[in-house]
């Protein structure tokens, strides 16, 4: 996680802080309500994904591709759209959201062919902003 954490290109979209081993292991090592999983290819590990709950049933997810040998061949597009079956048939949410950022063209695009659909734009407390997208479990049964 911390070798991941620190590539360019998943330091531009997911930066939490965590720079060192310490803080990478008390993060996503707590004992929280957010489920975690490695993505592994064979013995390879290749990304990480995440879910959460957020009210009336709703549930949030957040991934990357840490390894860069991975981008750019529908590996997020097909491993989100087994991700989210999981989901459905585990908890059956009304809906599962993301936020990425509204620059993230790549994420948003893999986003859009799994069946996600922007409905609208959050600003931050940071001053940045979140391009908030659903997927509704109804259009996809």
């Amino acid at each position: 996680m911390l070798a991941w954490l620190q590539k360019s290109h998943v330091k531009q979209w997911w930066n939490d802080g965590d720079d060192t081993l310490e803080k990478v292991a008390a993060h996503y090592g707590a004992a929280d309500e957010t489920s975690r999983f490695i993505l592994i290819d064979g013995e390879t590990p290749v990304g990480y994904f995440q879910y959460y709950f957020v009210k009336n049933g709703v549930i949030g997810i957040d991934q990357f591709i840490g390894d860069e040998s991975y981008l750019n061949r529908g590996v997020g597009t097909e491993t989100i759209k087994i991700f989210v079956r999981m989901i459905i048939e585990k908890y059956n949410p009304p809906f599962i959201i993301l936020d990425p950022s509204p620059e993230n063209a790549r994420a948003i695009k893999c986003y859009e062919k799994v069946g996600f659909r922007h409905y609208q734009t959050e600003k931050l407390n940071d001053g940045s902003f979140a391009y908030m997208m659903r997927l509704e479990i109804s259009s996809i049964k």
